[in-house]
């Protein structure tokens, strides 16, 4: 992992741009054993790890875990939001438009997803899969049959 921490580094150095008075920066540490993860929905493997903001109300970072070979439904948000893989090979597309689909997203990779357009997700590796998701405006998920 600390080979990756330079890439990681600028990979959200370059994409996160938030307006100086969104954050007064601080120093904060939050060693990962003590990322507060939660159940996101009940039946679901997926957990969320708040790192900064609050998603469902603005600007947010949170980590999403998932176990090895798991399969999101179809779902949109309703936020953009932007990716990043740190742990383990994900797989990130749009059905109706075929983007995205066969490329294989190791850690470092990045990929940015529009509001209200469904999409797909999977953790194409078999161990676990950690992403670091980065969101700008209140963030919530919602599925095909909405």
């Amino acid at each position: 992992m600390s080979v990756l921490f330079p890439k990681l580094a600028a990979a959200i150095a370059a994409v996160v741009i938030l307006p100086s008075q969104t954050y007064a920066l601080e120093n904060t540490y939050l060693p990962v054993e003590k990322v507060p993860y939660y159940e996101e929905m009940p039946g679901q493997p997926h957990r969320l790890g708040p790192l900064w903001g609050k998603r469902d109300v603005g600007p947010a970072g949170t980590l999403l875990k998932v176990p090895g070979g798991w399969q999101a439904p179809i779902h949109a948000h309703t936020a953009d939001y932007q990716g990043v893989v740190i742990e383990g090979t994900w797989s990130h597309w749009v059905p109706e438009m075929g983007e995205g689909k066969g490329i294989e997203l190791r850690p470092g990779s990045y990929w940015t997803q529009k509001a209200d357009q469904m999409h797909a997700d999977a953790c194409m590796s078999e161990k676990q899969c950690v992403i670091l998701l980065i969101n700008t405006e209140p963030y919530s998920t919602f599925f095909k049959s909405r």
